[in-house]
Protein backbone atom coordinates (compact mmCIF):
# COMPACT_ATOMS: atom_id res chain seq x y z
CA UNK A 1 0.00 0.00 0.00
CA UNK A 2 1.67 3.20 -1.38
CA UNK A 3 2.65 5.80 1.57
CA UNK A 4 1.55 9.72 1.59
CA UNK A 5 4.68 11.84 1.72
CA UNK A 6 2.93 13.61 4.67
CA UNK A 7 2.55 10.45 6.54
CA UNK A 8 6.01 9.23 5.61
CA UNK A 9 7.11 13.09 7.23
CA UNK A 10 5.19 12.11 10.63
CA UNK A 11 6.80 9.10 11.09
CA UNK A 12 10.21 10.81 11.06
CA UNK A 13 9.12 13.58 13.23
CA UNK A 14 7.91 10.66 15.65
CA UNK A 15 10.99 8.73 15.27
CA UNK A 16 13.39 11.91 16.11
CA UNK A 17 11.46 12.54 19.39
CA UNK A 18 11.71 9.28 20.49
CA UNK A 19 15.52 9.05 19.75
CA UNK A 20 16.18 12.24 21.62
CA UNK A 21 14.02 11.27 24.09
CA UNK A 22 15.96 7.93 24.11
CA UNK A 23 19.52 10.03 24.53
CA UNK A 24 18.23 12.69 27.47
CA UNK A 25 16.90 9.33 29.37
CA UNK A 26 20.73 8.36 28.91
CA UNK A 27 22.38 11.26 29.85
CA UNK A 28 20.09 11.48 33.02
CA UNK A 29 20.81 7.84 34.00
CA UNK A 30 24.53 8.74 34.00
CA UNK A 31 24.24 12.01 35.85
CA UNK A 32 22.38 10.27 38.38
CA UNK A 33 24.75 7.49 38.72
CA UNK A 34 27.55 10.34 38.97
CA UNK A 35 26.11 11.54 42.79
CA UNK A 36 24.54 7.90 43.61
CA UNK A 37 27.14 6.98 46.71
CA UNK A 38 28.59 3.34 45.24
CA UNK A 39 27.78 1.04 48.37
CA UNK A 40 25.65 0.65 51.25
CA UNK A 41 27.22 -0.07 54.67
CA UNK A 42 24.01 -1.21 56.37
CA UNK A 43 20.00 -1.05 55.96
CA UNK A 44 18.97 2.00 56.18
CA UNK A 45 22.60 3.53 56.06
CA UNK A 46 21.18 5.84 52.93
CA UNK A 47 19.33 7.91 55.31
CA UNK A 48 22.40 9.14 57.20
CA UNK A 49 23.67 11.70 54.31
CA UNK A 50 20.68 12.99 53.57
CA UNK A 51 19.89 14.17 56.91
CA UNK A 52 23.44 15.64 57.10
CA UNK A 53 23.11 17.36 53.82
CA UNK A 54 20.07 18.80 55.26
CA UNK A 55 21.51 20.50 58.06
CA UNK A 56 25.00 21.07 56.36
CA UNK A 57 24.00 24.42 55.65
CA UNK A 58 20.28 25.13 56.75
CA UNK A 59 18.81 28.47 55.86
CA UNK A 60 19.40 31.35 57.91
CA UNK A 61 16.24 33.35 59.30
CA UNK A 62 15.65 36.85 57.06
CA UNK A 63 17.98 39.21 59.07
CA UNK A 64 20.55 37.32 61.02
CA UNK A 65 23.60 38.48 59.79
CA UNK A 66 26.14 35.71 59.17
CA UNK A 67 29.43 37.26 57.15
CA UNK A 68 32.27 34.77 56.74
CA UNK A 69 35.40 35.31 58.76
CA UNK A 70 33.57 38.17 61.30
CA UNK A 71 33.78 36.19 64.34
CA UNK A 72 36.78 36.00 66.37
CA UNK A 73 38.48 32.68 67.04
CA UNK A 74 36.95 31.51 70.43
CA UNK A 75 39.75 29.45 72.35
CA UNK A 76 43.78 30.77 72.90
CA UNK A 77 44.91 27.97 70.90
CA UNK A 78 47.95 26.03 72.13
CA UNK A 79 50.68 24.16 69.88
CA UNK A 80 48.25 21.04 69.75
CA UNK A 81 45.12 23.29 68.40
CA UNK A 82 43.42 21.13 65.85
CA UNK A 83 39.97 22.11 64.70
CA UNK A 84 37.37 19.63 63.57
CA UNK A 85 34.96 20.32 60.24
CA UNK A 86 32.56 18.02 61.82
CA UNK A 87 29.10 19.72 61.44
CA UNK A 88 26.65 17.64 60.36
CA UNK A 89 28.63 14.82 61.79
CA UNK A 90 25.66 11.88 62.59
CA UNK A 91 26.07 10.98 66.10
CA UNK A 92 24.39 7.74 68.27
CA UNK A 93 24.07 5.85 65.65
CA UNK A 94 22.43 8.12 63.01
CA UNK A 95 19.85 9.72 65.45
CA UNK A 96 21.01 12.97 66.21
CA UNK A 97 23.98 15.10 64.39
CA UNK A 98 26.69 17.15 65.15
CA UNK A 99 25.54 21.08 65.63
CA UNK A 100 28.54 22.48 66.01
CA UNK A 101 32.26 21.86 65.59
CA UNK A 102 34.93 20.54 68.16
CA UNK A 103 38.35 22.39 68.77
CA UNK A 104 40.92 19.44 70.33
CA UNK A 105 43.62 19.85 72.06
CA UNK A 106 44.59 23.43 73.86
CA UNK A 107 43.90 22.04 77.55
CA UNK A 108 43.58 24.59 79.99
CA UNK A 109 43.53 27.59 77.24
CA UNK A 110 41.04 30.60 77.56
CA UNK A 111 37.81 30.46 76.09
CA UNK A 112 36.42 33.78 74.72
CA UNK A 113 33.54 35.21 73.93
CA UNK A 114 32.60 35.60 70.07
CA UNK A 115 30.13 38.35 70.47
CA UNK A 116 29.32 40.93 72.78
CA UNK A 117 26.38 39.54 75.10
CA UNK A 118 24.57 37.87 78.34
CA UNK A 119 25.33 34.51 79.40
CA UNK A 120 21.94 33.34 79.56
CA UNK A 121 22.31 29.41 81.14
CA UNK A 122 25.37 27.61 82.74
CA UNK A 123 26.06 23.93 81.90
CA UNK A 124 26.51 21.74 85.02
CA UNK A 125 29.05 18.38 84.69
CA UNK A 126 25.55 16.56 83.53
CA UNK A 127 25.17 14.88 80.36
CA UNK A 128 27.30 15.05 77.52
CA UNK A 129 27.83 18.85 77.70
CA UNK A 130 29.31 18.89 80.70
CA UNK A 131 30.53 22.61 82.11
CA UNK A 132 29.78 25.30 79.69
CA UNK A 133 27.86 28.28 78.61
CA UNK A 134 25.11 29.93 76.48
CA UNK A 135 25.69 33.59 74.84
CA UNK A 136 23.07 35.74 73.73
CA UNK A 137 23.24 38.37 71.16
CA UNK A 138 20.23 40.54 71.47
CA UNK A 139 21.47 42.43 68.45
CA UNK A 140 21.86 40.40 66.11
CA UNK A 141 19.41 37.58 67.98
CA UNK A 142 22.56 35.25 67.89
CA UNK A 143 22.78 32.24 70.09
CA UNK A 144 26.53 30.42 71.22
CA UNK A 145 27.08 27.44 72.52
CA UNK A 146 30.09 26.59 74.99
CA UNK A 147 30.68 22.74 76.14
CA UNK A 148 32.77 20.43 78.12
CA UNK A 149 34.71 23.81 79.73
CA UNK A 150 36.49 23.20 82.89
CA UNK A 151 34.83 23.89 85.96
CA UNK A 152 35.68 27.02 86.79
CA UNK A 153 33.26 29.53 85.77
CA UNK A 154 35.83 32.29 85.60
CA UNK A 155 34.42 34.63 88.17
CA UNK A 156 30.93 34.32 85.65
CA UNK A 157 27.49 33.60 86.46
CA UNK A 158 24.26 33.44 85.00
CA UNK A 159 22.75 36.76 83.59
CA UNK A 160 26.30 38.27 83.12
CA UNK A 161 26.82 40.68 80.46
CA UNK A 162 30.47 40.55 78.63
CA UNK A 163 32.19 42.03 75.88
CA UNK A 164 33.78 40.39 72.70
CA UNK A 165 37.31 39.15 74.00
CA UNK A 166 36.20 38.28 77.04
CA UNK A 167 37.64 35.08 78.76
CA UNK A 168 33.99 33.08 79.82
CA UNK A 169 36.10 29.61 80.81
CA UNK A 170 38.40 27.44 79.61
CA UNK A 171 38.94 24.16 77.73
CA UNK A 172 38.29 21.22 79.52
CA UNK A 173 37.30 17.38 79.12
CA UNK A 174 33.77 17.88 81.39
CA UNK A 175 30.88 15.45 79.62
CA UNK A 176 33.32 13.36 77.50
CA UNK A 177 34.39 9.94 77.22
CA UNK A 178 37.66 10.76 78.51
CA UNK A 179 38.97 12.70 81.12
CA UNK A 180 42.05 13.70 78.14
CA UNK A 181 39.15 14.30 75.76
CA UNK A 182 40.44 18.41 75.83
CA UNK A 183 38.19 20.53 73.59
CA UNK A 184 35.73 22.87 73.13
CA UNK A 185 32.80 21.94 71.59
CA UNK A 186 31.12 25.48 69.50
CA UNK A 187 27.88 25.72 67.97
CA UNK A 188 26.85 29.33 66.34
CA UNK A 189 23.12 29.98 66.20
CA UNK A 190 21.45 32.56 64.15
CA UNK A 191 17.70 33.08 65.13
CA UNK A 192 18.40 29.65 67.68
CA UNK A 193 19.10 27.43 64.21
CA UNK A 194 22.38 25.76 63.87
CA UNK A 195 24.53 26.93 61.11
CA UNK A 196 28.38 25.70 60.46
CA UNK A 197 30.49 27.89 62.60
CA UNK A 198 33.72 26.84 60.45
CA UNK A 199 33.52 29.51 57.97
CA UNK A 200 32.58 32.16 60.15
CA UNK A 201 35.53 31.65 62.46
CA UNK A 202 39.02 33.61 62.10
CA UNK A 203 41.12 31.08 61.97
CA UNK A 204 45.17 31.53 61.67
CA UNK A 205 46.04 27.89 60.08
CA UNK A 206 49.53 28.41 60.76
CA UNK A 207 48.64 27.74 64.35
CA UNK A 208 45.71 25.85 64.25
CA UNK A 209 45.03 23.29 61.93
CA UNK A 210 41.69 22.34 60.13
CA UNK A 211 40.61 18.77 59.09
CA UNK A 212 39.32 17.67 56.24
CA UNK A 213 35.37 17.80 56.01
CA UNK A 214 34.05 14.99 58.56
CA UNK A 215 30.50 13.95 57.67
Amino acid sequence: MAVSTRTRASRLVIATILSLGAVGAGSLAQAQAVDAPVALNAPGAALVPAERLSLRKPAVPAGQPVVEGELIFPVDPGPDCYVLDNFGDGREAGTRLHEGIDIMGSAGRAVYAVAAGTLTKRYTNTGTAGWGWTLYDAATKMTYKYYHLTEDPNGLAENDVVEAGAVIGHVGSSGTSSDTNFHLHFEVRPGNVAVDPLPLLTIDTQVCRVSPPIR
